[in-house]
């Protein structure tokens, strides 16, 4: 089998220090196919950027970004990139700081040839192991009887589907499958994966391969999560996973609540790991205890009928069969809470829905509160007027429309209940557009003024996103998300493009040295801005000239 090749990447500002661990490394017998060496953090972080880095080895005081800032950096932005440190400095408080930032190694220079080329084999063979988990686990999801068409799996579905039949091996097919069910009570989870909208930016999931990558992860979230719990859990049909839960036994009364706050409170920690972890939504639903294995049907019937429940309640992600077949019974009561959560999803500018659908949805929800006369017009204008005082509190963002919006004027009070409703909804639908079109005027500002930042900045060999950021005010990822959303290109690849089109430029219209035209455009060396012409372009600085 071939060896894995790997790449490693030396930052230190004095070049006899690169071209000695360069050479070293070149010589060392590792399977290593590159070294790259950068005089800086802020090329050490082009190179992060661009090429495929295994291993970064750092020293701590240089020029320009030094390297505790450096390692901050690919912290933030690749930190499956392990980072050794290479330093004069022997004090405790740089080795602990620098380890607190992910280090694997803090060595003192002078470093033996030995011990430099038994660290880097140990972050390099780390790597691989983990990887190669990483790779093993996707092939065991593909093609093992752990994956997705796993026998485990398909015999789990048929069980919870009522379409296996009692049968005196059961217990020794379960036991071959390492699958354990003896109750006696069981409750389950159906747990449902929102493609809608996932991963840092936000986008639908629509591949296959990534929609059952997602899956995988999820279902690995899943178990971690119930790890405590006498649970298994498994792949459902489309984007569902499932997790049976068991019990020995029921409980008093009082038992049982707690064991439903419980439940609740696992199904909670489930969904907030996988947004966590993978910026995804999920939404749970949770069925009643029941006793004995011929009801597991029963338990996947009512944890999927309550999973439907995010039609009406959208804001919610977790949902206790029970609860949500009682809550009808006592919606007349909850139309404040209701008006919270519209409250609060049209402050977010309305954002992954049709405003006019949600609000129609809102006023269909809350429809019982109107059927007493005497009750419409009081909730109608108390919930026109909790909206109205969010519209105030964002003015400054709406402006001076708002106006238009006072309850007392835009209602005329309509003696019947369909009216109000009606008037209601239209109500509601003006405001969520208003703040949903200021909204968006808002963001596309504060990209346009990132936008006009970066094009007086690229120039600078310091420029960070961090600068960026700080200049519009906001953190760096969420600008990366709405950069990315509204200029559809990332925050660095658009400073890239500008440094390259103006070296470009250059080039075509000056006679400009390389090392001038590297220097004017935001590189520290002539090398590395080569390099990254012709990554960007597929020819050289020279090549473009002639």
């Amino acid at each position: 089998m071939k060896a894995l090749l790997y790449t490693v990447l030396v930052v230190d500002d004095e070049a006899i220090v690169c071209r000695g661990i360069k050479d070293s490394l070149e010589a060392s017998g590792l399977n290593i196919s590159h070294v790259l060496t950068a005089w800086n953090g802020y090329e050490a972080l082009d190179y992060v950027r661009m090429e495929s880095v295994d291993l970064v080895l750092t020293d701590i005081q240089m020029d320009g970004m030094n390297g505790i800032e450096l390692m901050e950096s690919i912290l933030s932005e690749k930190p499956d990139i392990p980072v050794v440190v290479i330093s004069a400095h022997d004090e405790f408080q740089y080795a602990q700081h620098c380890i607190r930032l992910g280090a694997r190694d803090y060595l003192i220079k002078p470093v033996l040839l030995s011990q430099l080329t038994q660290v880097v084999e140990k972050a390099l063979s780390d790597r691989h192991e983990k990887y190669k988990r990483i790779a093993e686990d996707s092939l065991k999801q593909k093609f093992s009887l752990t994956g997705m068409t796993s026998l485990r799996t398909y015999i789990l579905n048929e069980a919870i589907a009522g379409a296996l039949m009692p049968a005196e091996d059961d217990p020794f097919i379960f036991e071959q499958l390492e699958v354990r069910l003896e109750g006696p009570y069981f409750a389950a989870f159906v747990i449902e994966l929102l493609w809608e909208r996932a991963g840092w930016e936000g986008e639908a999931i629509r591949s296959f391969r990534d929609q059952n990558l997602l899956k995988y992860a999820s279902l690995n979230i899943v178990e971690e999560t119930v790890s405590d719990w006498e649970a298994i859990s498994f792949f459902g049909q489309g984007n569902r996973l499932v997790t049976i839960l068991q019990f020995r036994d029921f409980g008093a009364s009082q038992d049982r609540t707690e064991q439903v706050t419980q439940l609740n409170l696992v199904a909670a920690g489930v969904v907030n790991n996988i947004r966590s972890c993978l910026r995804m939504e999920a939404v749970i639903g949770i069925s009643p205890l029941r006793r004995g294995l011929s009801e597991l049907p029963e338990c996947y019937r009512q944890a999927a009928e309550a999973v439907r429940w995010r039609g009406l309640y959208e804001t919610h992600n977790v949902f206790y069969a029970e609860d949500f077949q009682r809550r009808e019974a006592s919606i007349r009561v909850q139309w404040q809470e209701k008006t919270d959560r519209l409250v609060e999803w049209m402050k977010t500018g309305s954002k992954g829905e049709e405003v006019h659908d949600a609000v129609r949805r809102f006023t269909l929800d809350i429809a019982p509160a109107f059927d007493t006369a005497e009750a419409t017009a009081g909730i109608a204008l108390s919930i026109a007027y909790r909206v109205y005082a969010m519209l105030l509190d964002m003015k400054e963002t709406v402006g001076e429309r708002y106006r238009a919006l006072e309850p007392i004027v835009y209602f005329q009070l309509p003696s019947a209940a369909i009216e109000i409703r009606h008037r209601l909804e239209a109500y509601l639908t003006e405001a969520a557009t208003l703040i949903r079109t200021s909204m968006d005027d808002r963001d596309h500002v504060i990209v346009q003024q990132a936008i006009d930042y970066i094009r007086r900045t690229y120039r600078h060999k310091g420029l960070k996103i961090q600068d960026i950021a700080d200049h519009v005010h906001l953190s760096p990822n969420y600008l990366s998300y709405l950069f990315k959303r509204i200029a559809g290109d990332t925050v660095w690849d658009f400073v890239t493009s500008l440094r390259m089109e103006e070296s470009r430029h250059l080039l075509l219209s000056t006679s400009k040295k390389r090392y001038e035209i590297a220097d004017e455009v935001g590189y520290e060396s002539p090398e590395h801005f080569s390099r990254i012409f012709k990554r960007f372009y597929g020819e050289s600085p020279n090549t473009v000239r002639r």
